[in-house]
């Protein structure tokens, strides 16, 4: 039996040094957080996907560190105490982005003073029927009407201690001692 679709080897060998050329191109662009790559090249594609799979691509591609970080450190006149809590820059990102704190580490890279998730609901709830997100193109915005779809409370619950857990070390220097 012939496969229906055949290949030569010397075809296939090419096509894998070409997929693993562009894997290294993107994967460069993404470690060095290339804005310019995301400007040119990302974002001009993304614009052909549903809306609402690209916040879901994004949600899952900020979780798991595929984001440019920040190369800028915050001015210390930046630092701000609101209800006696500390903020490194007074600029945070909005409810409703990462709607179940799934990806709050790495939204840490953008440099952001404050992350806020969604509305949690005391259960799981699926939200509104879509489509429930809108492009508006000409004014570079995005419309959406979620409906507050989210996990739950004891699933965002127990994201949220973890992210404590794993980010509350003391960060205090040692004591020295005088000999």
């Amino acid at each position: 039996m012939v496969p229906r679709f055949f290949v030569s080897a010397r075809l296939r060998s090419s096509l894998k040094g070409c997929f693993a050329g562009c894997f290294v191109f993107v994967g460069a662009n993404i470690y060095f957080g290339s804005e310019r790559f995301y400007e040119e090249y990302i974002m001009p594609t993304l614009r052909y996907i549903d809306a609402e799979k690209v916040h879901n691509l994004s949600i899952q591609m900020v979780k798991y560190g595929f984001v440019p970080r920040m190369k800028s450190i915050d001015e210390p006149i930046l630092h701000s105490t609101v209800w006696n809590r500390q903020f490194k820059n007074p600029i945070g990102l909005a409810a409703g982005f990462d709607k179940n704190g799934e990806a709050i580490d790495g939204l840490g890279k953008f440099g952001f003073g404050f992350i806020e998730i969604g509305t949690i609901t005391p259960q799981p709830q699926p939200g509104n029927e879509k489509p429930r997100v809108f492009r508006l193109t000409e004014d570079r915005a995005v419309i959406n009407r979620y409906g507050f779809n989210n996990d739950g409370y004891e699933a965002v619950r127990a994201r949220l201690i973890d992210y404590r857990q794993r980010n509350s070390a003391n960060k205090d220097k040692n004591k020295t001692r005088n000999k």
